[in-house]
């Protein structure tokens, strides 16, 4: 569902922080070239192969990039969090979408043509900086994901990708256990394991009372005992531990 109301536009538009210190005019001419829409848990956005000449910024809900391997896998590549921007990549490039888009929290979105925000990034260098600075940060998780993949066993995998979740949330600079909106399938998918084995860790750390399991989400209610759960669980075990 599209919402076309300008001013609202132009205030969401303005409460990203990638579009600081630009002018009021400028912003107007940014909200002016935006749409905005709602869309439903399990809705996709995009598709691998799809033209890619939109970029977005997420408002409210959570979308999860997935990409299908070689061999039919499908591994999720992030998780886009309000505030945040997607898609940017392929559409500044001029390349088909690489991976998929699909919402897992229902969501408001602000999309802009690529070539506008393309012009908009020659005016102001300061905002393609930031862009660029986005774009790299998630490149670097995307390549930490893979390399856990072929390096990492799946405990030592489960137990990264929550702390990873926890502070990219910042849940506990407010005081309570951190929440983690997410199905067991997607912990599954962010680590490249298979559901069970996911499920497995997961619920050994719950009767560790480390996390809590409910419906669509994790509560990390011991975030140091799970920090420490991973150094224990990567700790190469010496040749004498082996011998019984």
């Amino acid at each position: 569902m599209q919402l076309d109301n300008d001013q609202l536009k132009l205030q969401y538009i303005k409460e990203f922080d990638l579009f600081t210190n630009i002018c009021d005019e400028e912003m107007m001419q940014v909200a002016a070239a935006t749409k905005m829409s709602r869309h439903s848990r399990g809705e996709f956005i995009y598709l691998p192969g799809e033209r890619s000449d939109k970029i977005y910024f997420l408002k409210t809900g959570t979308v999860k990039l997935t990409k299908i391997l070689e061999e039919g896998r499908e591994v999720l590549l992030d998780m886009i969090d309000p505030g945040e921007i997607f898609g940017e990549i392929d559409a500044l490039h001029g390349c088909r979408r690489a991976e998929s888009a699909q919402v897992i929290q229902d969501a408001l979105l602000c999309e802009i043509k690529s070539l506008n925000f393309g012009d908009l990034l020659k005016r102001y260098p300061e905002l393609a900086q930031r862009v660029y600075s986005l774009s790299v940060l998630r490149l670097r998780k995307i390549e930490k994901r893979l390399v856990n993949l072929i390096c990492k066993d799946v405990e030592t995998r489960v137990k990264e990708a929550l702390v990873d979740l926890m502070n990219e949330k910042g849940a506990e600079d407010h005081g309570y256990p951190p929440y983690i909106r997410l199905t067991q399938q997607d912990i599954a998918d962010l680590i490249g394991a298979s559901r069970q084995e996911t499920a497995k860790v997961l619920k050994r750390l719950e009767e560790d009372d480390v996390i809590r399991l409910k419906y669509c989400l994790v509560i990390v209610k011991s975030p140091d005992r799970l920090r420490a759960a991973i150094a224990s669980s990567s700790r190469p075990t010496s040749l004498a531990q082996k011998v019984p």
